[in-house]
């Protein structure tokens, strides 16, 4: 019973900072794609980071972190293996699994923000999102180890992980996770300000086509006398 709980409490902490690391690294990298690529609503795409971090805190975060030690087990791969080995797994590994999770989320996410189904819109976003998985599975994985490392609960021997960092205290690995956390919402933030918002563009040309309505009916109605 005593060894249960002990995997329990360990996994618990796997699948809280899994999860953490995935959302940190992907949230401002995904909502670019979105606004700017898909051609989504801030409102759609501010929704989709939404579902993404339910769906994320659901248990994928933590499949995702588990499914890709799995993955490095099945093909022997480690902390100390090839960088550019590591970066090939992660990057195929993340580009089979946003295939599959992307076009619920987004169908969902659409609904949510009481638009129509746009499937148009929904395939680009799902196409662009597994491809930006992929490219994105190589840095989401390093992200994973280091937030792993900085959090205390598996060492990370990467080449690329900084000494400088990796030989810091509990309470410096610690306090930089937050400062990445912060960084990742700031930089939400600057690319839902830096980008129009089309739902409201289009709500605005809406409203300026019926305040011209009398004016037009003016116009017409000149002409005809």
């Amino acid at each position: 019973m005593g060894k249960v709980k002990d995997w329990i409490k360990k996994d618990s902490k796997f699948y809280a900072v899994d999860t953490l690391a995935m959302l940190v690294e992907s949230h401002p990298l995904f909502a670019a794609i979105e606004v700017g690529v898909a051609g989504m609503s801030d409102e759609m795409s501010i929704n989709a980071r939404v579902v993404g971090t339910i769906v994320a805190c659901g248990g994928l975060g933590y499949v995702f972190g588990k499914g890709r030690d799995l993955s490095k087990k099945l093909f022997k791969i480690t902390n100390k293996t090839k960088e550019v080995v590591q970066h090939a797994h992660d990057i195929g590994y993340a580009f089979a699994l946003n295939l599959a999770i992307t076009p619920p989320m987004y169908t969902l996410s659409q609904l949510m923000a009481g638009e129509d189904l746009d499937f148009k819109k929904i395939a680009i976003g799902t196409i662009s999102a597994s491809i930006l998985g992929g490219i994105n599975g190589s840095p989401m994985g390093y992200s994973i180890d280091v937030f792993r490392d900085l959090t205390g609960i598996k060492e990370c021997n990467r080449k690329s992980y900084p000494n400088l960092v990796k030989r810091q205290g509990s309470k410096i690995k610690k306090t930089i996770a937050v400062g990445l956390i912060a960084a990742s919402m700031g930089a939400m933030g600057l690319i839902y300000s830096a980008t129009p918002n089309k739902a409201k563009e289009s709500q605005k040309y809406q409203i300026e086509q019926v305040e011209n309505i009398p004016k037009s009916y003016h116009n017409l109605e000149s002409k005809i006398k």
